[in-house]
């Protein structure tokens, strides 16, 4: 009777935690170097998610286990190559349960860090009429990326207007390691799964998704950021439910790992 009443409780402790308030983000870039695409992208983070600015050159300085996912975006300039410290302290918290959203040409760090095997290309920004967005598969029509959108397998979610960012991506079906979560489509194409752009990693007892192509897309000409937004925070929100750093803390009560819950029953 005990368990049941203690499980009934974390439960409603759970379903009661605010996601985009209740979990601590840190948007991985350098300010001075933020255009049109990653500006809008780090301001969204800050006012949505009280996002923490970190810089690259900090992230071996900093303990990461004090934030539940790190978000890198890269939607303005080519990203390079990961340096070898920053890549240890990244694997490092991946390792032991942390969580990791790679967006725009940032999805090419997959590689950088080993996780996956694939030859990823890198091109942008740029602007044309091109509608694109991602469509819900059958094998993937649980997930929870897709919270408040039809899930019915063929639905496409447009999420820009127009134009691209600087991104990344395994065109064509050059990856390995991902699993594919959305296939990919434009105007005129339905590319299916060959973009390798709206996928997850499983590193250690962490987890990593790529929103890659031209899905990520946060400047402000896309007339389908609201869409984006969502499913940004959805994929946010997954990636904060599945790290071992999410902490949940109910008024007048000491923090409960969420990761202790998820193992206890």
């Amino acid at each position: 009777m005990r368990r049941v009443i203690l499980l009934s409780a974390l439960l409603i402790i759970v379903t009661t935690l605010s996601f985009g308030e209740g979990f601590k983000v840190a948007f991985i870039g350098g300010q001075e170097a933020f255009g049109e695409h990653d500006k809008p992208a780090y301001e969204w983070a800050k006012d949505e998610l009280n996002a923490t600015l970190l810089d690259p050159a900090d992230i071996p300085k900093v303990d990461l286990t004090g934030f539940v996912v790190l978000w890198w975006h890269e939607g303005d300039n080519d990203p390079g190559t990961m340096d070898e410290e920053v890549k240890k302290a990244i694997l490092d918290y991946l390792e032991k349960g942390g969580t990791l959203l790679l967006s725009a040409a940032a999805e090419k760090y997959a590689s950088d860090l080993g996780i996956e095997k694939g030859m990823f290309r890198i091109y942008g920004p740029g602007s044309d009429n091109q509608e694109a967005g991602v469509t819900v598969r059958e094998d993937t029509k649980d997930h929870p990326v897709w919270e408040g959108f039809d899930r019915t397998p063929g639905t496409k979610i447009k999420t820009t207007s127009v134009g691209y960012p600087k991104s990344a991506d395994y065109w064509p079906s050059k990856f390995v390691n991902a699993k594919t979560v959305g296939d990919c489509w434009e105007t005129g194409s339905d590319w299916g799964d060959t973009v390798g752009a709206f996928v997850e990693w499983k590193v250690g007892d962490g987890l990593v998704f790529g929103m890659g192509w031209r899905i990520p897309h946060w400047k402000e000409d896309n007339k389908e950021r609201t869409t984006l937004e969502k499913l940004t925070m959805n994929v946010l929100n997954y990636l904060a439910e599945n790290s071992a750093f999410l902490s949940v803390e109910p008024k007048d009560k000491s923090p409960i790992m969420w990761g202790r819950i998820k193992t206890s029953f």
